[in-house]
């Protein structure tokens, strides 16, 4: 065949870049729980049977561009053809199954039975019958979609099942497999002869005919009541051709019986199993192989169309160089957020209540100093920037309206939680132990986000230790964001690009906040409002924390208030 089993993948364009990037994780477990990866993971699932490997594929941060661009243009024909995504998932309960029967074909192997070969041959079968109606499943769905179909992946895979279906071996074997099963079913049910002594005592048993029809007479035989069988109205009837029976011992006349119809069995039976063998040189397991690539196109497909019809617009992301470090993204926002939103409310529109940023690092290594008030949006915007990498590195469409992004090597983040028993160290020594992981493996090409990071301390050290640690993301130079309270950090943007040359600049940015009213109130909390809107500007001393404690009845007068309601004396 001109197209090797081996290429056959909806994630990799050939084997080699498969197994270059094998079980490598460039995202470490504090850094995939600060960005949510688990409610992505659950996000894209189209069953949580996926999860384990779907974790794997977003830890493993593919950042081959040309790995990237043969996904993204699979999961654009996925999104085109919405029809295909639908058609392939019923695929998956099939395959499911193949899969299962292999596995047990494989423990049976290891098991004692009487009749092994026989179970191989009726597993045999019906892996082939499954094999068969993979393949003809999956070509007739593809080649309903072909025409308008884009992506290599996708074609790849329909010139190798159309090659496939064309060659004379499968083509006998879909003629020859119905006669085979014809013949299997054609063994419902045995009839035996028996000898009684005097006493009516079985003596001697021989079988005489396999029947096509299975028995069905519900009053309990003379055999029966002789042999000890159950009749076919109880819970058991007798013992399944393949079931294997472990510590029991048999009679004599039991064991006969059971040679016999080994015997009976095997001349109908191996000629089945010889013309089988002409089939064993077919590769199955690419098939079983495509399974969770079909699944996680699917999951993400679905995912895409519910945030679309809620209002909310996704993009095909261009795949720049990985040296140019470019971000550039346009009404960025959290796919975790809003996904949420759609959950719970399936058919509002959210275009106006989700707000976009646009997010652009330029290709020089920028490095955001972010600011602004209390529930301003700072977080969410630090980790939209992380998820829309994440997905973009997976293969998946991004959030937004366009989107050109490099691929990282690794992301770090270091969201600020809270303090836990450490009985080695405190908080601070904690974070400071998590952030050195930064200038140990972080390099231009990286994603660094930064969340309140350093606020265990004295606000004065606090500073010291951010500017310091701030200055040296400058000399790394990556893509970053530093989210943060300490707005002295924010004013000293200018002074401390000059104090250090290099690609990365610290530029201000600002979590917005819309004043209106007269320029004297300009201060006033009253008179302004989040829009979460951020943007490049100095750092603004405007904090929402008296509206916040206002919210939870903190201010004195209404703590005033609720102990007169309580007659607190």
């Amino acid at each position: 065949m001109r197209i090797a089993m081996e290429e056959i993948s909806l994630l990799w364009p050939s084997a080699d870049e498969r197994n270059a990037y094998g079980d490598e994780v460039r995202i470490a477990e504090r850094s995939a729980a600060d960005l949510g990866l688990e409610a992505v993971v659950r996000a894209l699932c189209i069953e949580l049977r996926y999860a384990p490997q779907t974790t794997k594929l977003l830890l493993n941060l593919c950042d081959n561009a040309e790995v990237l661009r043969f996904r993204l243009d699979v999961m654009e024909d996925f999104v085109d053809h919405p029809g295909l995504s639908d058609d392939l998932h019923t695929l998956l309960p099939m395959i499911r199954k193949l899969d299962s029967f292999k596995d047990r074909r494989a423990l049976a192997a290891e098991t004692k039975s009487p009749w092994p070969k026989l179970r191989n041959i009726a597993w045999q079968l019906e892996i082939l019958e499954l094999y068969l109606q993979c393949v003809n499943t999956m070509k007739s769905a593809l080649s309903r979609h072909v025409p308008g179909l884009k992506s290599e992946g996708l074609l790849r895979l329909h010139r190798f099942l159309t090659e496939l279906t064309g060659q004379e071996a499968y083509r006998s074997l879909e003629r020859e497999l119905p006669e085979f099963r014809e013949k299997i079913n054609g063994m419902s049910s045995v009839t035996i002869g028996i000898n009684l002594d005097p006493e009516l005592n079985a003596q001697e048993a021989v079988f005489l005919t396999v029947e096509p029809k299975p028995f069905k007479d519900k009053k309990r035989s003379i055999v029966s009541s002789l042999l000890g069988l159950k009749s076919v109205a109880e819970d058991f009837e007798g013992v399944p051709l393949f079931q294997n029976i472990m510590g029991v011992d048999t009679s004599p006349l039991t064991s006969a019986l059971f040679k016999c119809l080994d015997e009976v069995l095997r001349a109908t039976i191996e000629p089945i199993g010889k013309a089988l063998q002409r089939y064993i040189h077919l590769y199955t397991d690419f098939v079983t192989e495509l399974e969770f690539d079909i699944a996680f196109y699917a999951g993400a497909e679905r995912l895409l169309r519910l945030l679309t019809a809620a209002g909310l617009p996704v993009c095909k992301p261009a795949i720049a160089p990985r040296e140019e470090r470019r971000y550039e993204v346009k009404h960025l926002y959290d796919v975790i957020l809003s996904h949420g939103y759609v959950r719970k409310l399936p058919d509002a529109d959210l275009s106006r209540a989700i707000i976009g940023n646009d997010v652009d690092f330029g290709t020089g290594g920028k490095l955001f100093i972010l600011t602004g008030p209390n529930q301003g949006g700072k977080t969410t915007y630090t980790r939209a920037i992380g998820l829309a990498q994440l997905l973009c590195q997976a293969g998946i469409f991004v959030p937004g309206t366009s989107a050109v992004i490099s691929p990282v090597e690794w992301i770090f983040t270091h969201f600020s939680e809270e303090e836990k028993p450490n009985i080695n160290n405190g908080r601070l020594a904690d974070e400071s132990q998590k952030l050195s992981e930064i200038f140990t493996k972080g390099t231009s090409c990286s994603l660094l986000l930064l969340n309140e990071s350093l606020s265990s301390t004295s606000p004065r050290d606090s500073y010291l230790l951010a500017r310091d640690l701030v200055k040296g993301m400058k000399l790394i130079g990556c893509r970053s964001v530093f989210a943060t309270h300490i707005l002295e950090l924010a004013k000293e943007v200018d002074q401390i690009n000059r104090e250090l040359p290099g690609e990365g600049e610290l530029i201000s940015m600002v979590a917005g906040v819309e004043q209106s009213g007269d320029e004297r109130e300009k201060d006033s909390l009253a008179k302004s409002k989040r829009t979460y809107k951020v943007h490049p500007a100095p750092p603004c001393d405007m904090s929402f924390a008296h509206d916040i404690a206002r919210e939870h009845g903190l201010l004195f007068d209404q703590i005033v208030a609720r102990l007169k309601e309580r007659k607190h004396p």
